[in-house]
């Protein structure tokens, strides 16, 4: 591939998407190629940059026209930024296929995974073409699969594991969108917890004015099993694992309660509840796992190990890891075909990575 091709960031203006292109630029990857439906705003974010040390530049790109495959000729690898991710899905992929460009989604879950596995028939179509594709490279999911694995390496017999996942944030619309919309089994299974090596329903309550390392203020607690904690719970074979999504606030929990049960598809009531939260309580974001190692035969007592993560903003978590996964494309070491960043990328030296960035703090006790 040639190699003075440029690394595109699509949605590369939005609040993911800047943090990766600031990211890259600062690495002196590229060229960058900054893109995006609204071309006003793709400039302004090339216009805020240094100079050096690598150059940038703007084109507008519809995700829904010929413009796509104008700006993926351009390019040798495509960081997707754009969203909702639901209703993106696996166009851009499919497109960075054909062109021979390989791909880093910023979100880009299960559903997407499943689309880009069948594939051909399943054939293994981006191993086969000798190409790269790297799904959830974000904090939620991402970083919240990738973290808990610095702990599972540090145990000899990991019996049970918690996760607390969540803050207070403003929602942008694309966000919103995605937050409404994962729900149902290829997302999770709410209320349930990881038992014996199985899903168990209804296994679990809410935990409301929890106190926890990673948050600045109680929060509540609703368990909600994802498909990525069961993946790294079969992956590490741990026979217990309790998955809470936390909510610092009181309106969007709300919202959101209210947006499912009506079956509601309209983002502007979550970006507004995010909004209230904010004023009222500030901006913050945490990650805080807790390890039992079962090495005597039960999971009582204290964890054996707590990995805390806390952040100002979410959305440059998410560049942090999707910037991450570039660059570890780029220098060839993720093997071709279609992966989960948590599944690929180091656990050790992306934590360090991330307790050296002023994006979080990354303690572990």
């Amino acid at each position: 591939m040639d190699s003075t091709a440029a690394i595109g960031i699509l949605g590369g203006y939005g609040a993911v998407g800047s943090a990766v292109v600031r990211r890259l630029h600062r690495a002196g990857i590229g060229p960058l190629l900054v893109a995006g439906r609204d071309p006003a705003r793709a400039e302004a974010c090339v216009a805020s940059l240094d100079a050096a040390p690598t150059a940038v530049s703007a084109q507008a790109v519809d995700l829904w026209d010929a413009s796509l495959d104008s700006f993926l000729t351009r390019c040798r690898l495509v960081v997707n930024c754009a969203g909702p991710s639901y209703r993106v899905l696996d166009t851009v992929a499919r497109a960075a296929l054909r062109h021979g460009v390989d791909y880093v989604d910023a979100a880009g879950d299960d559903p997407l995974h499943a689309r880009l596995s069948a594939q051909d028939g399943g054939t293994g179509a981006w191993a086969a073409a000798n190409r790269t594709a790297v799904l959830s490279a974000g904090a939620l999911p991402g970083l919240s699969g990738l973290l808990p694995r610095v702990l599972l390496d540090r145990a000899a017999r990991p019996a049970r594991l918690e996760a607390y996942l969540g803050g207070v944030a403003a929602l942008t619309p694309a966000a919103a969108g995605d937050v409404l919309l994962a729900r149902g089994p290829e997302h999770g299974i709410p209320s349930a917890a990881w038992e014996n090596g199985q899903a168990q329903d209804r296994a679990l309550e809410p935990r409301r004015g929890l106190t926890l390392s990673a948050f600045p203020r109680p929060v509540t607690a609703f368990p909600f099993l994802s498909t990525e904690a069961v993946r790294l719970a079969e992956t590490a074979g741990i026979g217990r694992v309790h998955w809470y999504t936390v909510f610092g606030g009181e309106h969007l929990a709300e919202e959101l309660a209210m947006s499912w049960a009506l079956d509601s598809t309209d983002t502007a009531d979550l970006v507004r509840a995010a909004d209230a939260d904010v004023r009222r309580h500030g901006s913050w974001y945490g990650q805080e796992f807790r390890l039992w190692d079962g090495t005597d035969g039960t999971d009582d007592g204290p964890p054996t190990l707590t990995l805390t993560l806390r952040a100002e903003d979410s959305y440059e978590l998410s560049g942090f890891l999707a910037a991450t996964a570039a660059q570890h494309v780029l220098a060839g070491q993720v093997k071709p075909g279609v992966h989960f960043a948590a599944d690929v990328l180091d656990p050790s030296s992306t934590a360090q990575s991330l307790a050296t960035d002023q994006v979080a703090e990354l303690d572990m006790a």
